[in-house]
């Protein structure tokens, strides 16, 4: 659910793991698969006029300061996404507790940066920021340790003293009314499709090659043997995907600096950026139906989010 929304598709999951994989928490972890089944059988239900999403949001630090893909227009940010997954949670809960239930999913306001959306600018194309390099190496500065994640949904889990009779409520019952009455977000996903073609295909393209080749001898000649910056940290156990946060290494550190160093000196990330533009820029014009149906599905989630929320007194 959440993390579906943190998403970068598969082309570009490496990639994306660097800056998503700590804040794709386990909100709503306990339903996640099971809302994907009802996805295709039930229809959002659409009261409200649609409102614009909460403005767009660019890096604000680093390399990618500044910067914002045209395919994110047609994608929901993460403070919008949140406040879907949100309402959801309100319908859920009061769902649950009209059946003599007790369901207490967290909020997913606080899980994930409000900067962050599909498209992940702020680690696109690895680690791109200075500061963060020297503080917190390949960490995400906040990364919670998946041992207290999972303590955390474990006591969950026994607080609301599930059961077969509770999973069935809610998988029968509960869902399909969040369904209903906020509605799926991504039930299909043509932008983060794009995203990922994008990613992938000007990977490929002659002056990117040029400077992934360029980036990778200067990590060389700093000492650090690596081909691609979706490499770079995975060395490192500290590094979101996978390890524990804690404070970075020495050796991370030094990889890491060098690693925004050498993105500087090649211009990897203009470079790659420009190729994205231009790609994608091409594509929205092939592909505008399906996108600005996406566009007009998240408006009607957030139009039904909104009017759920507040008339739970939440917002």
């Amino acid at each position: 659910m959440l993390a579906q929304s943190v998403r970068v598709a598969a082309a570009a999951a490496a990639c994306a793991t660097i800056a998503t994989a700590a804040y794709a928490t386990t909100h709503h972890s306990q339903a996640s698969d099971r809302t994907t089944a009802q996805a295709a059988a039930s229809r959002p239900r659409a009261e409200a006029a649609p409102r614009p999403a909460q403005a767009p949001r660019v890096p604000q630090h680093g390399l990618v300061k500044g910067m914002r893909l045209p395919v994110e227009n047609y994608m929901l940010p993460n403070a919008d996404t949140a406040q879907v997954e949100d309402a959801r949670s309100a319908v859920e809960t009061a769902c649950m507790q009209n059946h003599g239930f007790t369901f207490k999913p967290p909020s997913a306001s606080n899980t994930v940066p409000a900067g962050f959306d599909g498209a992940n600018m702020e680690r696109r194309y690895g680690l791109a920021d200075d500061n963060s390099a020297r503080t917190h190496g390949y960490q995400l500065p906040g990364a919670v340790d998946p041992s207290q994640e999972q303590a955390e949904s474990d006591a969950e889990e026994k607080a609301e003293n599930r059961t077969d009779a509770w999973d069935k409520v809610l998988d029968e019952t509960c869902i399909p009314e969040a369904n209903q009455k906020v509605g799926i977000i991504n039930p299909t996903d043509p932008a983060g499709e794009l995203s990922a073609r994008s990613f992938e295909t000007t990977k490929a393209q002659a002056p990117v090659v040029k400077a992934l080749a360029a980036w990778s001898s200067c990590m060389n000649r700093a000492g650090h043997s690596l081909r691609s910056p979706l490499d770079a940290g995975s060395a490192f156990p500290s590094a979101p995907g996978g390890g524990t946060a804690s404070k970075p290494s020495r050796a991370e550190v030094r990889t890491a600096t060098a690693d925004v160093t050498c993105k500087k000196n090649s211009r990897l990330v203009a470079v790659w950026y420009k190729a994205e533009i231009a790609y994608q820029t091409k594509q929205i014009a092939v592909h505008s139906k399906q996108l600005q149906a996406q566009k007009a599905h998240n408006a009607k989630l957030i139009a039904n989010a909104r009017a759920v929320l507040a008339a739970s007194g939440k917002r």
